[in-house]
Protein backbone atom coordinates (compact mmCIF):
# COMPACT_ATOMS: atom_id res chain seq x y z
CA UNK A 1 0.00 0.00 0.00
CA UNK A 2 1.29 3.20 -1.12
CA UNK A 3 2.19 5.48 2.15
CA UNK A 4 1.30 9.42 2.55
CA UNK A 5 4.54 11.35 4.53
CA UNK A 6 3.17 12.39 8.12
CA UNK A 7 0.17 10.10 7.84
CA UNK A 8 0.52 6.98 9.98
CA UNK A 9 -0.65 3.27 9.39
CA UNK A 10 -3.50 3.14 11.81
CA UNK A 11 -4.78 6.79 10.35
CA UNK A 12 -4.68 5.49 6.82
CA UNK A 13 -7.08 2.12 8.18
CA UNK A 14 -9.51 4.30 9.83
CA UNK A 15 -9.83 6.81 6.69
CA UNK A 16 -10.20 3.65 4.03
CA UNK A 17 -12.84 2.11 7.21
CA UNK A 18 -14.55 5.36 7.38
CA UNK A 19 -14.86 5.51 3.07
CA UNK A 20 -16.04 2.20 2.88
CA UNK A 21 -18.68 3.06 5.53
CA UNK A 22 -19.59 6.01 3.42
CA UNK A 23 -19.85 4.01 0.17
CA UNK A 24 -21.83 1.46 1.49
CA UNK A 25 -24.36 3.77 3.19
CA UNK A 26 -24.87 5.63 0.01
CA UNK A 27 -25.67 2.02 -1.51
CA UNK A 28 -28.04 1.68 0.69
CA UNK A 29 -29.47 5.30 0.67
CA UNK A 30 -29.73 4.71 -3.38
CA UNK A 31 -31.72 1.09 -3.34
CA UNK A 32 -34.02 2.58 -0.30
CA UNK A 33 -34.64 5.54 -3.09
CA UNK A 34 -35.45 3.38 -6.23
CA UNK A 35 -37.54 1.46 -4.33
CA UNK A 36 -39.65 4.34 -2.62
CA UNK A 37 -42.53 5.22 -4.38
CA UNK A 38 -42.38 9.14 -5.37
CA UNK A 39 -44.18 11.28 -3.26
CA UNK A 40 -46.84 13.40 -4.63
CA UNK A 41 -47.81 16.67 -2.62
CA UNK A 42 -51.25 17.93 -1.84
CA UNK A 43 -53.17 19.29 -5.06
CA UNK A 44 -53.74 22.82 -3.28
CA UNK A 45 -50.09 23.28 -2.07
CA UNK A 46 -48.83 24.41 -5.51
CA UNK A 47 -51.63 26.95 -5.44
CA UNK A 48 -51.21 28.59 -2.10
CA UNK A 49 -47.42 28.17 -2.28
CA UNK A 50 -47.20 31.01 -4.35
CA UNK A 51 -43.83 32.67 -5.49
CA UNK A 52 -44.75 35.48 -4.41
CA UNK A 53 -46.09 34.03 -1.05
CA UNK A 54 -42.75 32.52 -0.90
CA UNK A 55 -40.61 35.41 -1.32
CA UNK A 56 -42.49 36.96 1.38
CA UNK A 57 -41.66 33.83 3.94
CA UNK A 58 -38.48 34.23 2.98
CA UNK A 59 -37.73 38.16 3.86
CA UNK A 60 -39.98 37.03 7.42
CA UNK A 61 -37.21 34.20 8.10
CA UNK A 62 -34.35 36.48 6.68
CA UNK A 63 -35.73 39.01 9.88
CA UNK A 64 -34.38 36.00 12.93
CA UNK A 65 -31.21 36.88 11.63
CA UNK A 66 -29.19 40.33 12.90
CA UNK A 67 -28.53 43.15 9.73
CA UNK A 68 -24.75 42.85 10.48
CA UNK A 69 -25.49 38.91 9.93
CA UNK A 70 -27.48 39.14 6.75
CA UNK A 71 -25.33 41.77 5.51
CA UNK A 72 -21.99 39.30 6.15
CA UNK A 73 -23.73 35.92 4.68
CA UNK A 74 -25.47 37.84 1.48
CA UNK A 75 -21.44 38.72 0.40
CA UNK A 76 -20.17 35.44 1.36
CA UNK A 77 -22.85 33.75 -0.76
CA UNK A 78 -22.42 36.04 -3.83
CA UNK A 79 -18.89 35.38 -3.58
CA UNK A 80 -19.68 31.55 -3.38
CA UNK A 81 -22.11 32.12 -6.79
CA UNK A 82 -19.57 33.56 -8.62
CA UNK A 83 -16.98 31.20 -8.32
CA UNK A 84 -19.54 28.47 -8.66
CA UNK A 85 -20.65 30.47 -11.94
CA UNK A 86 -17.30 30.81 -13.57
CA UNK A 87 -17.07 26.56 -13.52
CA UNK A 88 -20.51 26.64 -14.59
CA UNK A 89 -21.20 24.46 -11.43
CA UNK A 90 -24.65 24.52 -10.00
CA UNK A 91 -24.27 26.14 -6.57
CA UNK A 92 -28.07 25.05 -4.64
CA UNK A 93 -28.26 22.23 -3.47
CA UNK A 94 -24.61 22.68 -2.64
CA UNK A 95 -22.68 19.58 -3.07
CA UNK A 96 -20.61 19.13 0.29
CA UNK A 97 -17.21 18.15 -2.18
CA UNK A 98 -17.84 21.64 -4.25
CA UNK A 99 -17.90 23.27 -0.95
CA UNK A 100 -14.66 21.42 0.20
CA UNK A 101 -13.16 22.54 -3.04
CA UNK A 102 -14.23 26.07 -3.02
CA UNK A 103 -12.82 26.36 0.47
CA UNK A 104 -9.37 24.69 -0.34
CA UNK A 105 -9.10 26.99 -3.72
CA UNK A 106 -9.43 30.13 -1.65
CA UNK A 107 -6.99 28.68 1.31
CA UNK A 108 -4.35 28.21 -1.56
CA UNK A 109 -4.86 31.38 -3.29
CA UNK A 110 -5.10 33.65 -0.59
CA UNK A 111 -6.57 37.20 0.18
CA UNK A 112 -7.11 39.60 -2.64
CA UNK A 113 -4.57 36.78 -4.97
CA UNK A 114 -1.74 37.03 -2.66
CA UNK A 115 0.10 34.80 -0.29
CA UNK A 116 -1.75 35.75 2.32
CA UNK A 117 -3.98 33.20 3.53
CA UNK A 118 -7.37 33.78 4.81
CA UNK A 119 -8.54 33.33 8.72
CA UNK A 120 -9.86 30.07 10.07
CA UNK A 121 -12.75 32.59 10.93
CA UNK A 122 -13.23 33.50 7.44
CA UNK A 123 -13.65 30.19 6.02
CA UNK A 124 -16.04 29.26 8.54
CA UNK A 125 -18.16 32.26 8.02
CA UNK A 126 -18.31 31.66 4.48
CA UNK A 127 -20.02 28.11 5.10
CA UNK A 128 -21.89 29.13 7.58
CA UNK A 129 -23.38 31.27 5.16
CA UNK A 130 -23.61 28.85 2.41
CA UNK A 131 -25.09 26.75 5.22
CA UNK A 132 -28.22 29.36 5.84
CA UNK A 133 -28.66 29.46 2.09
CA UNK A 134 -29.65 26.33 1.56
CA UNK A 135 -31.22 25.50 5.08
CA UNK A 136 -33.42 28.59 3.88
CA UNK A 137 -34.02 26.12 0.63
CA UNK A 138 -34.87 23.39 2.77
CA UNK A 139 -31.57 21.54 1.65
CA UNK A 140 -29.37 19.98 3.61
CA UNK A 141 -26.59 21.62 5.05
CA UNK A 142 -23.18 21.12 3.86
CA UNK A 143 -21.23 21.52 7.19
CA UNK A 144 -22.69 18.76 9.08
CA UNK A 145 -21.38 16.53 5.48
CA UNK A 146 -17.91 14.78 6.75
CA UNK A 147 -16.43 16.55 3.85
CA UNK A 148 -16.40 19.84 4.45
CA UNK A 149 -16.34 19.15 8.61
CA UNK A 150 -12.94 17.33 7.69
CA UNK A 151 -11.48 20.26 5.22
CA UNK A 152 -12.54 23.53 7.45
CA UNK A 153 -10.26 21.43 10.34
CA UNK A 154 -7.47 20.35 7.75
CA UNK A 155 -7.16 24.23 6.66
CA UNK A 156 -7.52 25.46 10.44
CA UNK A 157 -4.42 23.07 11.24
CA UNK A 158 -2.69 24.17 7.64
CA UNK A 159 -3.24 27.69 7.79
CA UNK A 160 -3.14 28.50 11.49
CA UNK A 161 -6.10 28.51 13.70
CA UNK A 162 -5.66 31.87 15.55
CA UNK A 163 -8.49 34.08 15.15
CA UNK A 164 -7.97 37.68 14.61
CA UNK A 165 -9.04 39.75 17.27
CA UNK A 166 -9.28 43.38 17.95
CA UNK A 167 -7.13 45.23 20.63
CA UNK A 168 -8.90 46.43 23.42
CA UNK A 169 -8.87 50.43 23.77
CA UNK A 170 -8.16 51.23 27.33
CA UNK A 171 -9.67 53.54 29.72
CA UNK A 172 -6.42 55.22 29.02
CA UNK A 173 -6.48 55.67 25.83
CA UNK A 174 -10.06 56.73 25.46
CA UNK A 175 -9.18 59.47 27.60
CA UNK A 176 -6.13 60.12 24.65
CA UNK A 177 -8.63 59.77 22.09
CA UNK A 178 -11.71 62.08 22.79
CA UNK A 179 -8.87 65.10 23.89
CA UNK A 180 -8.22 65.19 20.04
CA UNK A 181 -11.71 65.39 18.82
CA UNK A 182 -12.92 68.67 17.82
CA UNK A 183 -16.31 69.80 19.08
CA UNK A 184 -15.96 73.28 19.21
CA UNK A 185 -15.54 74.65 15.27
CA UNK A 186 -18.09 74.75 12.69
CA UNK A 187 -19.01 72.24 10.76
CA UNK A 188 -16.33 70.26 12.19
CA UNK A 189 -17.85 69.96 15.67
CA UNK A 190 -21.20 68.29 14.42
CA UNK A 191 -19.09 65.27 13.20
CA UNK A 192 -17.10 65.88 16.15
CA UNK A 193 -19.95 66.00 18.63
CA UNK A 194 -21.81 63.00 17.25
CA UNK A 195 -18.58 60.66 17.34
CA UNK A 196 -17.34 61.80 20.76
CA UNK A 197 -21.11 60.36 22.14
CA UNK A 198 -20.35 57.80 19.63
CA UNK A 199 -16.91 56.61 21.43
CA UNK A 200 -17.58 57.52 25.00
CA UNK A 201 -21.21 56.46 25.41
CA UNK A 202 -19.80 52.57 23.16
CA UNK A 203 -16.79 51.92 25.83
CA UNK A 204 -19.11 52.57 29.04
CA UNK A 205 -22.21 50.91 27.45
CA UNK A 206 -19.82 47.88 25.82
CA UNK A 207 -22.02 48.33 22.85
CA UNK A 208 -21.87 46.73 19.73
CA UNK A 209 -21.87 49.03 16.52
CA UNK A 210 -25.14 47.38 15.38
CA UNK A 211 -26.86 48.29 19.40
CA UNK A 212 -25.31 52.17 18.93
CA UNK A 213 -26.57 52.32 15.35
CA UNK A 214 -29.83 51.07 16.00
CA UNK A 215 -30.53 53.61 18.76
CA UNK A 216 -33.52 56.40 18.60
CA UNK A 217 -33.75 59.25 20.77
CA UNK A 218 -36.83 57.93 22.60
CA UNK A 219 -34.58 55.08 24.09
CA UNK A 220 -32.23 56.81 25.79
CA UNK A 221 -33.16 59.02 28.96
CA UNK A 222 -31.85 60.72 32.02
CA UNK A 223 -32.21 58.81 35.49
CA UNK A 224 -31.36 61.32 38.59
CA UNK A 225 -29.53 58.57 40.27
CA UNK A 226 -27.90 56.09 37.35
CA UNK A 227 -26.87 59.01 34.83
CA UNK A 228 -28.26 57.41 31.08
CA UNK A 229 -31.15 54.86 30.99
CA UNK A 230 -30.72 53.07 27.54
CA UNK A 231 -33.26 50.66 26.00
CA UNK A 232 -31.39 48.31 23.48
CA UNK A 233 -34.28 47.61 21.62
CA UNK A 234 -32.72 44.48 19.62
CA UNK A 235 -29.47 42.97 20.04
CA UNK A 236 -27.52 39.95 18.78
CA UNK A 237 -28.08 38.05 21.71
CA UNK A 238 -31.86 39.39 21.84
CA UNK A 239 -33.15 38.30 18.05
CA UNK A 240 -36.83 38.32 19.49
CA UNK A 241 -36.12 42.12 19.97
CA UNK A 242 -37.92 41.82 23.67
CA UNK A 243 -35.48 44.73 24.70
CA UNK A 244 -33.02 45.15 27.34
CA UNK A 245 -31.84 48.29 29.47
CA UNK A 246 -28.37 49.21 30.33
CA UNK A 247 -27.67 51.82 32.59
CA UNK A 248 -24.60 54.13 31.71
CA UNK A 249 -23.54 56.23 35.17
CA UNK A 250 -22.43 59.74 35.81
CA UNK A 251 -18.75 59.45 34.76
CA UNK A 252 -16.03 60.71 37.20
CA UNK A 253 -14.57 63.29 34.88
CA UNK A 254 -16.45 65.15 32.37
CA UNK A 255 -14.24 64.42 29.22
CA UNK A 256 -15.09 60.63 29.88
CA UNK A 257 -18.97 61.13 30.94
CA UNK A 258 -21.42 59.30 28.74
CA UNK A 259 -24.34 61.73 30.39
CA UNK A 260 -22.61 64.57 29.39
CA UNK A 261 -21.77 63.25 25.90
CA UNK A 262 -25.49 62.41 25.38
CA UNK A 263 -26.92 65.59 26.01
CA UNK A 264 -23.82 67.78 24.17
CA UNK A 265 -25.61 65.71 21.20
CA UNK A 266 -28.73 66.05 22.15
CA UNK A 267 -28.38 70.02 21.78
CA UNK A 268 -26.49 69.92 18.66
CA UNK A 269 -28.98 67.88 17.02
CA UNK A 270 -32.01 70.05 18.78
CA UNK A 271 -30.26 73.01 17.02
CA UNK A 272 -29.97 71.55 13.30
CA UNK A 273 -33.86 71.86 13.71
CA UNK A 274 -33.79 75.41 14.46
CA UNK A 275 -35.56 77.55 11.55
CA UNK A 276 -31.75 79.27 11.52
CA UNK A 277 -29.86 75.99 11.95
CA UNK A 278 -26.59 77.47 11.13
CA UNK A 279 -26.22 80.15 13.60
CA UNK A 280 -27.92 77.87 16.55
CA UNK A 281 -25.53 74.99 16.11
CA UNK A 282 -22.67 77.36 15.93
CA UNK A 283 -23.59 79.19 19.43
CA UNK A 284 -23.70 75.12 20.91
CA UNK A 285 -20.56 74.17 19.52
CA UNK A 286 -18.87 77.41 20.76
CA UNK A 287 -19.95 76.25 24.04
CA UNK A 288 -19.26 73.35 23.91
CA UNK A 289 -16.42 72.20 26.82
CA UNK A 290 -15.11 68.66 27.83
CA UNK A 291 -13.72 70.45 31.38
CA UNK A 292 -16.93 70.61 33.22
CA UNK A 293 -20.15 68.28 33.46
CA UNK A 294 -23.21 69.70 31.65
CA UNK A 295 -25.05 66.72 33.65
CA UNK A 296 -26.48 66.87 36.98
CA UNK A 297 -23.23 66.56 38.34
CA UNK A 298 -22.80 69.99 37.02
CA UNK A 299 -25.03 71.94 38.68
CA UNK A 300 -24.81 73.29 41.63
CA UNK A 301 -27.68 73.43 45.01
CA UNK A 302 -28.93 76.47 43.95
CA UNK A 303 -29.45 75.09 40.03
CA UNK A 304 -31.24 71.88 40.94
CA UNK A 305 -32.56 69.91 38.09
CA UNK A 306 -36.43 69.54 38.06
CA UNK A 307 -36.52 66.14 36.93
CA UNK A 308 -40.40 66.76 35.82
CA UNK A 309 -38.62 67.80 33.06
CA UNK A 310 -34.85 67.26 33.22
CA UNK A 311 -33.85 67.83 29.84
CA UNK A 312 -35.97 69.97 27.70
CA UNK A 313 -34.02 69.63 24.32
CA UNK A 314 -34.38 66.26 24.40
CA UNK A 315 -38.36 66.30 25.14
CA UNK A 316 -38.88 68.66 22.18
CA UNK A 317 -37.57 65.72 19.49
CA UNK A 318 -39.53 63.24 17.84
CA UNK A 319 -38.78 59.89 20.30
CA UNK A 320 -39.03 57.69 16.86
CA UNK A 321 -35.80 59.50 15.63
CA UNK A 322 -32.18 58.22 14.86
CA UNK A 323 -30.08 59.25 17.92
CA UNK A 324 -26.98 59.19 15.43
CA UNK A 325 -27.50 59.99 12.02
CA UNK A 326 -25.00 60.48 9.21
CA UNK A 327 -23.38 63.73 9.07
CA UNK A 328 -22.63 65.61 5.52
CA UNK A 329 -18.82 67.17 5.32
CA UNK A 330 -20.91 70.47 5.64
CA UNK A 331 -22.44 70.03 9.20
CA UNK A 332 -25.92 68.61 7.79
CA UNK A 333 -27.36 65.62 8.57
CA UNK A 334 -28.71 63.47 5.70
CA UNK A 335 -32.49 62.93 6.20
CA UNK A 336 -33.52 61.49 9.30
CA UNK A 337 -31.67 57.88 8.30
CA UNK A 338 -29.64 56.09 11.22
CA UNK A 339 -26.52 55.88 10.80
CA UNK A 340 -25.03 51.71 10.14
CA UNK A 341 -22.45 50.15 12.09
CA UNK A 342 -19.72 51.11 9.68
CA UNK A 343 -19.76 54.94 10.82
CA UNK A 344 -18.73 53.70 14.15
CA UNK A 345 -15.94 52.05 13.20
CA UNK A 346 -14.95 54.72 10.45
CA UNK A 347 -14.70 57.26 13.50
CA UNK A 348 -12.84 55.46 15.51
CA UNK A 349 -10.24 54.50 13.23
CA UNK A 350 -10.31 58.37 12.17
CA UNK A 351 -10.19 59.65 16.01
CA UNK A 352 -7.26 56.63 16.64
CA UNK A 353 -5.17 57.80 14.09
CA UNK A 354 -5.55 61.66 15.10
CA UNK A 355 -4.50 60.89 18.10
CA UNK A 356 -1.45 59.10 16.98
CA UNK A 357 -2.31 55.39 17.73
CA UNK A 358 -2.20 52.68 14.79
CA UNK A 359 -5.02 52.74 13.89
CA UNK A 360 -5.42 49.94 11.34
CA UNK A 361 -5.45 48.06 14.70
CA UNK A 362 -8.80 49.50 16.29
CA UNK A 363 -12.34 48.80 14.92
CA UNK A 364 -15.74 49.58 17.02
CA UNK A 365 -15.15 46.45 18.61
CA UNK A 366 -12.50 47.94 20.15
CA UNK A 367 -14.34 49.95 22.27
CA UNK A 368 -16.24 46.45 23.66
CA UNK A 369 -12.87 44.88 24.47
CA UNK A 370 -12.04 47.72 25.98
CA UNK A 371 -14.71 47.89 28.44
CA UNK A 372 -14.19 43.89 29.10
CA UNK A 373 -10.76 44.17 29.84
CA UNK A 374 -10.61 47.69 31.81
CA UNK A 375 -13.19 46.19 33.93
CA UNK A 376 -10.76 42.74 34.27
CA UNK A 377 -7.61 44.89 35.49
CA UNK A 378 -9.70 46.44 37.95
CA UNK A 379 -10.53 43.30 39.89
CA UNK A 380 -14.31 42.90 38.46
CA UNK A 381 -15.20 39.54 38.11
CA UNK A 382 -17.32 37.83 35.29
CA UNK A 383 -20.79 38.24 36.35
CA UNK A 384 -19.92 41.79 37.11
CA UNK A 385 -18.99 42.45 33.76
CA UNK A 386 -21.66 40.29 32.25
CA UNK A 387 -24.12 42.67 33.68
CA UNK A 388 -23.27 45.71 31.07
CA UNK A 389 -21.75 43.61 28.23
CA UNK A 390 -24.67 40.98 27.90
CA UNK A 391 -22.44 38.07 27.23
CA UNK A 392 -23.81 35.35 27.52
CA UNK A 393 -21.07 32.78 29.17
CA UNK A 394 -18.22 33.40 30.94
CA UNK A 395 -16.08 31.70 28.98
CA UNK A 396 -16.11 34.53 26.62
CA UNK A 397 -14.88 36.98 29.32
CA UNK A 398 -11.94 34.53 29.98
CA UNK A 399 -10.83 35.16 26.40
CA UNK A 400 -10.91 39.12 26.80
CA UNK A 401 -9.01 37.83 29.66
CA UNK A 402 -6.65 35.54 28.25
CA UNK A 403 -5.95 38.35 24.85
CA UNK A 404 -5.70 41.41 26.71
CA UNK A 405 -4.76 40.83 30.80
CA UNK A 406 -2.94 37.85 30.59
CA UNK A 407 -1.50 39.00 33.96
CA UNK A 408 -4.93 39.08 36.13
CA UNK A 409 -5.45 36.71 38.85
CA UNK A 410 -2.24 34.84 37.02
CA UNK A 411 0.21 33.04 39.90
CA UNK A 412 2.78 34.26 37.98
CA UNK A 413 2.53 37.23 39.67
CA UNK A 414 2.86 35.61 43.30
CA UNK A 415 5.22 33.30 42.96
CA UNK A 416 8.39 35.47 44.19
CA UNK A 417 9.78 35.88 40.63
Amino acid sequence: METISGVSPERLAEVERLAAGKVALNQHVDETLATRPPEKPPASTDKYITEDRLQELRLLQSEAMSEHTLRAYKLDWARFVKWCDDRNIKCLPSDPLVVSRYLQEAAMLGKDDIATPYASNTLARWVAAIDKMNELGRYPRPSQDPEVDLTLKALRRTNGGELRRMPALLIEELRAMVSTIDINSYPKGVIGTRDYALIVMGFAGAFRRSELAALLIGDVRLHPDDGLHVRVRKSKTDQEARGRTKALPYGATAATCPVCAFMRWILVTEAMSAARARPAVMRVLAANTIDEHICARGRGADDPVDWDDPFPAWRRLPKRMPLFRPVSHAGRFFKDTAIDGQVVQDALVRIAKRAGMDSRHYGAHSLRAGFVTSALRKGLNPHQIMRQSWHTSEAMIEVYGREHAPLDNNAVTEIGL
